[in-house]
């Protein structure tokens, strides 16, 4: 497991990096939000949902002083682990988690756009063709990228199967057994990519994905490059590799980079689910995020339920990868200030912005952070 620092250890380890913490530039959320969604439209970020109920909150980052404010709440009710992106000046939020009268944590397919101009919700008439939960969006001018997602099916099921149960612990086990015993292809993640166009209100298939199903994946656009920075597999395990494709006119052409670092004190890198990243002076960074450590060699000596057995325990993490696209390879660069996953990333100016997340122990965090990275010192505020 990983060793806690003395500050003097700490500050020795900062100053070697090129680290550098600054005081808080942006304002704290009105509540703390974690496994919530967000976008920047503009120069205002709007973030909501996941531990904020059906809450959203705006903030213009352009603003000297300005305040978090309240919209109008989103009309589909609470929403876990929604997908969210910013088009054409309004904001649009796919799926996520919710209770309903077939069960608890259902996967809810419907989309909704929010226009920023008369502070309105509209339910499109629409549903995404793959669960959007788990999957993780990035957007182009015009269109929404969709990579991975869990099997709606499956997930329904399982909970619906609980809820049968009626509370009986017996029963319970003997359908969540099973269900974490899978192999990682047998949870049928999403291997297809997707994409949506608002204008003409379509849905398409961009293509296969050929590195398996992912959810909770950190992804990025930039011009015609589709980062996948690793993911979850199956249930508590992840993988620790990254791709990057090249959109084109006739689908996307996909390579392999290297694999993520394995951070200090750790026999190897587990892979990190959750994680929280973007572009900041033409460097892609990324932190944060979860895993357990000790799955993914369970995985490989042949236990399934890899997370459950030895009694491992989620872990959230704090350091930063840089990518040299170039060379296809990462490097830690520093760390945050502490563990952080779950949260809202986006990418302003220079700085790459961390709303909210999920701190140690579960508990949502209202702070906003920034990260900025020149290749040679990180910089987080």
């Amino acid at each position: 497991m990983k060793k806690t620092a003395l500050h003097s250890a700490l500050f020795a380890a900062i100053a070697m990096s090129g680290f550098a913490a600054q005081a808080a530039q942006y304002p704290d959320l009105p509540v703390g939000i974690k496994s919530g969604a967000g976008a920047l439209i503009g120069d205002t970020v709007y973030v909501g949902l996941g531990t904020g109920g059906d809450k959203f909150y705006s903030l213009n980052l352009k603003e000297k002083d300005a305040k978090w404010q309240e919209t109008a709440a989103f009309p589909g009710g609470k929403r876990n682990q929604p997908v969210a992106a910013g088009i054409d000046g309004k904001l649009y939020v796919f799926g996520g988690f919710q209770d309903t009268d077939a069960a608890k944590n259902q996967v809810i397919n419907d989309a909704y756009a929010y226009n920023p101009a008369d502070n309105s919700w509209t339910k499109l008439q629409t549903r995404s063709p793959r669960a959007a939960v788990g999957a993780s969006a990035a957007a182009t001018k015009d269109k929404v990228y969709f990579v991975g997602g869990i099997n709606q099916e499956i997930w329904n099921g399982l909970f619906q199967d609980i809820a049968a149960a009626g509370g009986d612990k017996d029963k319970e086990k003997n359908i969540f057994d099973p269900y974490f015993n899978l192999r990682a292809q047998d949870f049928f993640f999403s291997s297809e990519i997707v994409s949506y166009e608002p204008a003409t209100n379509t849905w398409r298939n961009e293509g296969y994905f050929p590195y398996g199903g992912r959810a909770g994946a950190a992804v990025a656009i930039n011009g015609d490059k589709l980062l996948v920075v690793n993911g979850e597999i199956k249930a508590g395990l992840r993988t620790d590799t990254t791709e990057l494709g090249t959109i084109g006119k006739d689908g996307i052409t996909w390579k392999q980079l290297g694999s993520l670092p394995a951070p200090k004190d750790y026999k190897q890198q587990e892979g990190i689910a959750g994680a929280m990243g973007g572009y900041t002076n033409g460097n892609y960074i990324v932190t944060g995020g979860a895993n357990f450590p000790g799955a993914r060699e369970n995985y490989a000596n042949g236990i399934n339920d890899a997370h459950r057995t030895g009694g491992l325990k989620k872990t959230l993490h704090s350091d930063v990868y840089a990518l040299n696209e170039a060379q296809g390879t990462w490097k830690i660069i520093g760390s945050l200030p502490e563990n952080i996953g779950y949260g809202v990333a986006v990418s302003y100016g220079n700085k790459v912005l961390l709303i909210g997340g999920e701190l140690d122990g579960g508990k949502e965090s209202a702070t906003v952070q920034s990260m900025s990275y020149d290749g040679k010192k990180l910089v987080v505020e």
